[in-house]
């Protein structure tokens, strides 16, 4: 009988290198606890600036970054290649780059143009399958595989009419577990592995609006009961860790919800 491999903390990721985009919220925690856990760490973020404060703040060799625009194929092309140039091979991915799509016109179904459509997934659907895309692509050339972990979000299964009426991105987000899903199964020969996060409300740059908004702060108290508000970036990023290990490996194909009992608290 085989057992699961445990690690000392401070180890979990020994020896391996993990990709991250986006470089605030849930994805400047999860660099900052795969570097703790012994990754190399490559992130990936549009805006040089965000890069560069990471840089300063880890101040590790073990640590690089270089800029691109992950719903652009030349651009996700070229920073998968310069990851694989500067560390080798690549073991993990934790695709979390995305956004609002309010500022381009998301919303409600019957007023969402079809230029807000497209704009909002590719936001935050092209973000996740691009990234992911490169990855398999180096993976498929390591005899170990790797794991790959992309981000949903609980408004794709549980909505949240007048809180968050935003069908695009719902629609987005639930399109990244169903192509993830359907990749996981494709690669599990390969040692591939393909999981979701679902995470619930949390406090990042991009809840500044529910943030700031005191009706959805209240009912996010009893929504979301066990922080009894906003989730922590590092909630993820504790999950993410846990997928990229090899703790999880031999699970594939799992959306995890990391949601504060959102999925449980009722519409």
């Amino acid at each position: 009988m085989t057992t699961s491999p445990q690690q000392a903390p401070g180890t979990r990721l020994a020896g391996k290198v993990c990709a991250g985009t986006g470089a605030t919220g849930i994805a400047a925690a999860s660099a900052a606890r795969f570097l703790a856990e012994g990754a190399e760490v490559f992130v990936i973020s549009l805006h040089e600036r965000d890069c560069t404060t990471l840089a300063d703040q880890f101040a590790s060799d073990c640590f690089s970054w270089t800029t691109a625009d992950v719903s652009d194929e030349a651009q996700t092309e070229t920073a998968f290649a310069v990851c694989r140039e500067r560390h080798g091979r690549l073991d993990g991915l934790f695709a979390v780059a995305g956004g609002s799509g309010r500022p381009l016109g998301d919303g409600v179904l019957h007023e969402i143009s079809l230029a807000a459509w497209n704009a909002t997934l590719a936001l935050n659907l092209t973000t996740g399958f691009l990234p992911a895309r490169e990855a398999t692509r180096i993976m498929l050339d390591q005899p170990a595989g790797g794991s790959i972990v992309v981000t949903s979000s609980t408004v794709a299964k549980w909505p949240s009419p007048g809180y968050f009426d935003i069908h695009a991105y719902a629609a987005a987000k639930a399109g990244m577990i169903g192509w993830a899903r359907a990749a996981a199964g494709t690669y599990a020969p390969n040692s591939i592995r393909i999981n979701v996060i679902a995470p619930g409300l949390t406090n990042t740059p991009m809840a500044r609006r529910a943030a700031n908004d005191e009706a959805t702060m209240q009912w996010t108290k009893t929504r979301q009961p066990l922080p009894a508000g906003m989730l922590d970036p590092t909630d993820h990023a504790n999950a993410a860790l846990y997928f990229l290990s090899d703790e999880s490996r031999h699970v594939t194909g799992q959306v995890h919800a990391v949601d504060g009992g959102f999925g449980v608290t009722g519409g």
